[in-house]
């Protein structure tokens, strides 16, 4: 009988184990996608920054002429 109990709760135990693991594993998939996605949109905010600038740049010398 305590086999039994011990042998139950091993297998909860493993299984528990199991999950947890495999639930880190996609969180840090999830993780990976969103850095990917924060690096894309600081690359288009940049752009942006940069058309901006090159607009204000632009406007000026036409204020200026």
């Amino acid at each position: 009988m305590e086999k039994m109990v011990i042998s139950i709760i091993a297998a909860a135990l493993l299984g528990l184990g199991a999950w947890n693991l495999n639930q880190t594993f996609n969180l840090s998939i999830e993780i990976e996608s969103i850095k990917g996605k924060i690096e894309t949109v600081e690359k288009n905010m940049k752009q942006v920054r940069n058309m901006i600038v090159k607009n204000k740049k632009k406007d000026k010398k036409k204020k200026d002429n």
